[in-house]
């Protein structure tokens, strides 16, 4: 049976096609899997006194951000850069933001083209009238704009992880981080990582000594949590940001959680004072669990 010279072009092409496709469609799930298996947490800068991470960038955003009182509370801690391209970039992924004595480090996983995105929605507009300067350091480019105050805001995107901060020095920790793969994360920050809530919008860990959370002792003694990271799931109830977190239970200090509880809604209160924070108290399991909200005074 004789085959037609043109079946036989058009069967090669196909297959051809066939091929490139299957290629390409590998390819691009090669690249979304080394973009996954990038854990942020492990690219955390060392020395951080909280780390937040933000879940689901877009309930954020929606249910947190687009409230004033909410917004004011978080743009008190948080560059407003960071909150706009949140805002600005509703397909962003997980992401995190460490909080350290030398700034805010935020951290995405973003590959060019929603780095390309926040370049364009978010950074040229607020920076449009400044040009950004780029320097390549180990393979590494970073760009800086400059900013307001002799500020610099910079950035840089590589294999799949976008990084931003005011801090030159940390922006080269992180990138010096991922090129070594070398965690700073402690044991007890990673254990208490993969004890939050990842359905809830946000969950925070802070390093206890930053809190001051201590009470007073008849004897003049105080009984306080030290050195110790804690953390809690964030999340909207009612139209109101609650937070739920626990720590293990020791039956010596069973009468001291309660008022453990009332001095985390106190320390809530000194640095969001636009809130009232309410606070309650179960154990559980070995574990005492807190549950609070903060209420607008506005309301």
């Amino acid at each position: 049976m004789k085959v037609d010279k043109r079946e036989i072009v058009t069967f090669v092409i196909a297959a051809l096609a066939t091929l490139v496709a299957v290629w390409f469609f590998l390819s691009k799930m090669q690249k979304e899997k080394e973009t996954v298996r990038t854990d942020l947490y492990t690219l955390v800068a060392p020395a951080s006194d909280a780390i937040l991470s933000v879940n689901r960038p877009a309930a954020f955003t929606k249910y947190i951000l687009s409230r004033n009182s909410e917004r004011d509370a978080f743009a008190s801690k948080v560059p407003d850069i960071y909150l706009s391209i949140i805002q600005n970039n509703h397909d962003l992924p997980w992401l995190l933001l460490s909080f350290h004595p030398q700034g805010v480090v935020f951290y995405a996983q973003a590959g060019n083209s929603l780095a390309g995105r926040i370049e364009k929605n978010t950074l040229q507009k607020s920076f449009g009238s400044f040009a950004p300067q780029k320097q390549k350091r180990n393979g590494i480019t970073f760009t800086y704009y400059p900013d307001a105050g002799n500020r610099f805001f910079g950035y840089y995107q590589h294999e799949g992880i976008w990084v931003a901060s005011y801090s030159k020095k940390l922006l080269e920790e992180v990138a010096q981080i991922q090129r070594n793969r070398q965690s700073y994360l402690f044991p007890d920050q990673d254990r208490l990582r993969h004890s939050f809530d990842r359905n809830a919008p946000l969950n925070l860990m802070v390093q206890s000594d930053s809190l001051d959370l201590y009470i007073s002792l008849p004897d003049s003694a105080e009984w306080r949590i030290r050195k110790e990271w804690v953390g809690a799931d964030l999340f909207m109830n009612k139209n109101h940001l609650c937070y739920f977190g626990s720590l293990p239970y020791n039956s010596a200090a069973d009468s001291l959680y309660t008022s453990l509880g009332d001095t985390l809604a106190l320390r809530l209160e000194q640095a969001f004072p636009q809130f009232e924070v309410s606070n309650q108290t179960t154990r559980e399991n070995g574990r005492v669990f807190y549950t609070g909200c903060f209420i607008s005074k506005d309301q």
